[in-house]
């Protein structure tokens, strides 16, 4: 099949990626333990902080989904949006990380809830776009699958970027709230960069206008595509493994001390023995992928990350923490390969809606994946501060200047990077059990497909071409 991204393209999509979840990979890393451990906001207001932004995430992400699907500019129906969203983001980062210890409490809480909501609008304007830019960029849809992996491997890459740089800003900057600053000054800096490359290089090839959006379409969207919504019910239901960022410093400043080293270093440390497993897992995707298939790929990797990392919690509470890092590093592993597969799969799903309804829209179908990747995250940041709570977890009285925690404490800490992520593994692998395409179904619903674009490629009008495609997809459904 012919080929349509350029080089140039796709390293504007890479770079985006790596803006993208480092950004991610920040806010999902630290922004936590900076509320709580150096803002000193108390951890029942970030619980219903992060509450209340994921509930509006409900009703904001599918709407960006259903205005992109609906613009039609000289610049394309995702761009324009990609190039105010790096503004945007840019504006967002280092506002939300700005060094307010000293203010009132109320004035802290305040400031923070605005900051983290308008940090939320922000992504979800640029990340939604981006992503749907890749399922218009080509009509072939393999090479838009490929296109996909490449960028959520590159990012997925990029998302441990901060805590290989922030001991260094730690170092540097002796104040460490100052040094999140500095760091979100140049995580903003380099991820709008990152954006608006993407803004001038990349090309819509085969987007079209929806005008007939409609909210009810967002319905359409998960209960005619089957496999879309099982596999973002997976993702959310193994959104546990989001714990494991967020909780790995407070793991590294109250369960696992090494020496005099900063907690950000020992971060590091910790962070390239399970990262060092994600990396190999991550660049082995394709070749599993090409092997053995998406579905069987995911379920291996679902039991096998819940197996290690179940191991490595109980090595660890009843043996030896240091022990345990070996066992998380496997897991690890699984982590990269399952980390990768839910956006391929997304973009497989868009050609099943096509043939199942006649319409594609890329907008709604990115935006519910955007939903979804930030439900996940606010399950890192949420769940690691129930998690505080339930566990007693002794908050700083001043700021950056941690507390002793009891050994029923650091035993709950431990359960968020381990335990709790592998019980989601484990129950993620059920819907992925009934996902059915896949194999000679994939290919017979593919050949149809292009068959019905081809007879329809008489009509040059975009609204009579998917006027064509609809009822195509009636007719197929009535017989």
């Amino acid at each position: 099949m012919e080929k349509y991204v350029t080089k140039r393209e796709k390293f504007a999509f890479a770079f985006a990626a790596m803006g993208s979840y480092m950004i991610a990979g920040f806010a999902n890393g630290y922004l936590t333990i900076f509320f709580t451990d150096l803002l000193i906001v108390t951890p029942s207001f970030v619980f219903g902080l992060m509450l209340f932004a994921r509930v509006w995430d409900m009703v904001n992400d599918p709407i960006m989904g259903i205005i992109v699907d609906k613009t039609n500019t000289k610049y394309g129906k995702m761009r324009p949006y990609v190039f105010i969203g790096a503004i945007a983001m840019f504006t967002f980062t280092i506002l939300l990380f700005l060094p307010i210890y000293k203010a009132a409490p109320l004035t802290k809480m305040i400031y923070a809830a605005i900051m983290y909501i308008c940090y939320g609008m922000a992504y979800t304007l640029v990340d939604v776009p981006a992503m749907g830019l890749m399922s218009v960029a080509t009509p072939n849809s393999k090479e838009m699958a490929d296109l996909l992996s490449f960028y959520v491997t590159i990012g997925s890459v990029a998302a441990v970027i901060p805590m290989g740089l922030i001991p260094l800003f730690v170092e540097i900057i002796p104040s460490k709230i100052w040094a999140y600053f500095a760091f979100a000054i140049f995580a903003g800096s380099l991820t709008a960069a990152a954006y608006l490359i993407l803004f001038f290089k990349s090309k819509e090839r085969c987007a079209t206008q929806t005008a007939s959006i409609k909210v009810r379409d967002m319905l359409k969207v998960v209960s005619k595509n089957k496999p879309m919504a099982l596999t973002l019910l997976a993702s959310m239901i193994a959104g546990t493994r989001y714990l494991i960022m967020p909780a790995a410093m407070y793991v590294a400043t109250y369960v696992i001390r090494m020496g005099d080293l900063s907690a950000e270093t020992v971060t590091l440390i910790l962070s390239a023995i399970v990262g060092g497993g994600m990396f190999a897992g991550i660049l082995l995707s394709p070749k599993l992928y090409a092997k053995f298939g998406y579905k069987r790929v995911y379920l291996t990797s679902a039991f096998v990350g819940a197996a290690f990392l179940g191991a490595g919690f109980f090595v660890g509470v009843y043996g030896n923490y240091y022990a345990s890092l070996a066992f998380v590093a496997i897991g690890g592993l699984a982590l990269g390969t399952y980390n990768v597969l839910p956006y391929p799969l997304v973009g497989d799903s868009l050609d099943y809606l096509e043939w199942k309804t006649g319409q594609r829209m890329e907008g709604v179908c990115f935006s519910l994946n955007s939903f979804v990747t930030k439900f996940n995250n606010a399950i890192g940041s949420i769940g690691i501060v129930i998690g505080l709570m339930a566990i007693g977890f002794k908050q700083p009285i001043e700021s950056g200047v941690p507390l002793p925690q009891s050994e029923g404490t650091q035993r709950g800490i431990f359960a968020l990077v381990t335990l709790i992520p592998a019980i989601g593994f484990l129950l993620s692998a059920i819907p992925i059990f009934f996902y059915d395409f896949c194999g000679e179904k994939k290919e017979q619903i593919l050949a149809e497909l292009a068959e019905r674009r081809k007879a329809c490629s008489v009509f040059k009008n975009n609204e009579e071409f998917d006027v064509c495609m609809e009822e195509a997809a009636e007719a197929k459904a009535e017989n």
